[in-house]
């Protein structure tokens, strides 16, 4: 078999839908050899490669507040500490190098612009980095430098993918935003927000075009602040996984 490597985003509470792609894979019996995340994408990347219990882990999640998404680690739009302890909880592996294979978290240097990939050390600090969204949370300062969300420089990584994967390997990126549909937008905050989006989803169509297969999970309307939806964003990855399955065979040969 070809060895299989996916490229997950990032989408807040839309990533629940990484965690039913990578649940859908180990039910087929389809081994994934290396995962790129960003963001959300890189949070499940970890928690999977960790040996976390996907399902718990969506179980609590669910029933976070909506404002636990705008509760960083210090400093950003609202202040605390709970994500960056729940971070912490569902990552049962603290280090790249004991994680069961491998796994690369891309975060942005804020003040160059540059993108930074973590592939060892201290993985819990990479996935805050990758998952701290300007604006909302603080940057997480990492080696002198001032990182934010990976999403900045690639929504979905599938050029991170495809290194990891080589010339042999097959590439599947798995977009939890792209099958959304977005509620209207009547206030400032979410006609900008909204903004943003459209800007982000037109980059990731061409970020895509460097994939062997995408997989764009049905997630309905969007609900990225949206804790309460994340049950159904898990289903919705299962469910597109399972779709995909008899072409994703094809192309790594099992």
């Amino acid at each position: 078999m070809k060895p299989l490597v996916l490229a997950l985003s990032g989408g807040g509470a839309h990533a629940a839908a990484h965690a039913g792609v990578l649940r859908a894979l180990e039910v087929a019996q389809v081994p994934v050899a290396g995962i790129a995340g960003v963001s959300g994408g890189a949070l499940v990347a970890a928690a999977w490669a960790g040996g976390a219990d996907l399902t718990n882990l969506v179980e609590q999640a669910s029933r976070l507040h909506p404002w636990m998404w705008v509760r960083g680690w210090g400093g950003g739009l609202l202040s605390g500490t709970r994500l960056g302890m729940l971070i912490d909880e569902f990552l049962p592996v603290p280090r790249f190098e004991g994680l069961r294979v491998p796994v690369r978290v891309l975060a942005t240097d804020v003040d160059t612009g540059e993108a930074i990939v973590f592939r060892e050390g201290d993985v819990r600090e990479a996935v805050r980095a990758s998952c701290s969204f300007p604006g909302v949370f603080p940057p997480m300062i990492v080696g002198g430098r001032r990182l934010y969300d990976g999403g900045i420089i690639e929504q979905v990584p599938v050029r991170l993918a495809r290194e990891m994967a080589g010339e042999n390997g097959v590439v599947v990126a798995v977009d939890c935003n792209g099958g959304t549909r977005w509620p209207n937008a009547a206030s400032f905050v979410a006609i900008a927000l909204r903004a943003g989006l459209t800007l982000l989803r037109g980059r990731s169509r061409g970020e895509l075009l460097g994939a062997d297969l995408v997989i764009a999970p049905a997630m309905g309307e969007s609900g990225w602040m949206q804790p309460r939806k994340i049950p159904r964003f898990f289903q919705a990855g299962d469910e597109s996984t399972r779709e995909a399955l008899p072409e994703l065979r094809r192309l790594v040969g099992s």
